[in-house]
């Protein structure tokens, strides 16, 4: 757990791997998440058992990031109404920890900060995993309308679609409870953000190797999201992943790492 100072904000953030030593990494995994969310929209696996494996696998030196966006989580600030935006600042956290090369895993709105760094091809950009997102976001105007007026219902019901047939009662409250802790402002720019966003016609610019990972049962970004992106960017590879919901990565985490696992072993081959 650790702080650092972007501008006028405090961000926090987790490390792990070898970010956890003083041997550089090779590559860095900076994880994004989704509107609304907080590191705690990963699973805890990454920081435990999985960042360990990969360590064990040898599959080159691997740091992990997983931070708080401005206003989220336990980071201060106001958050943001533009994905380019929040570029900027992903940008500048890249830079002022020093990372040279960089996989950007990006959730919804974080597909999308992903997305909008990887069409200004910054040279420490290695890679992207895209999970749950798409070229274009566009939200319900229901939900841009009430997120600020009635934002405990409107969390509940964007959790009840968030998530797939086999999400327990715990794990969609805990989802619920943890989002609720944005406040109703920041939660209405991401969104915002997200409804604005739409780089469908520049796809074919993004040149790194990229992994996509959409949820047979995701309500919010379906599959056919995840499809377009795996068709449209030329270097790119599409998982699957069965009985999950837009919360994919908590719903069905060893799915999920272990798509990530077999991106990054392939990565580490280039």
């Amino acid at each position: 757990m650790a702080r650092i100072q972007i501008g006028t904000d405090s961000i926090y953030y987790q490390a792990c791997g070898y970010a956890d030593t003083m041997v550089p990494s090779e590559i860095a995994v900076v994880f994004i998440h989704g509107s609304g969310g907080s590191h705690k929209s990963w699973p805890t696996q990454i920081r435990s058992t999985w960042i360990r494996s990969m360590g064990a696998q040898s599959i080159r030196n691997i740091s992990a990031y997983l931070l708080d966006l401005p206003g989220h989580g336990q980071s201060t600030g106001k958050g943001m109404e533009t994905i380019d935006a929040y570029a900027d600042f992903i940008d500048e956290f890249v830079s002022v920890m020093s990372l040279r090369q960089v996989v950007l895993a990006g959730h919804s709105l974080g597909g999308a900060i992903s997305l909008q760094l990887a069409l200004r091809q910054p040279v420490w950009l290695a890679g992207l995993v895209l999970v749950g997102t798409g070229a274009r976001l566009r939200v319900h105007p229901d939900i841009l309308d009430q997120v600020r007026k009635n934002h405990e219902k409107t969390t509940d019901l964007i959790c009840r679609w968030a998530f797939g047939p086999d999400a327990s009662e715990e794990l969609i409250e805990g989802s619920k409870r943890a989002l609720l802790k944005t406040s109703p402002e920041v939660a209405w720019g991401d969104f915002s953000a997200c409804s604005a966003f739409d780089v469908v016609s520049r796809l074919g610019n993004i040149k790194v190797p990229s992994l996509i990972v959409s949820a047979a049962d995701d309500a919010l970004t379906p599959p056919k999201y995840g499809r377009f992106l795996n068709n449209e960017i030329e270097n790119s590879q599409y998982c699957l992943i069965k009985r999950a919901g837009h919360m994919m990565a908590i719903e069905k985490p060893d799915e999920f790492l272990a798509g990530l696992t077999m991106f990054l072993s392939r990565l580490s081959e280039i």
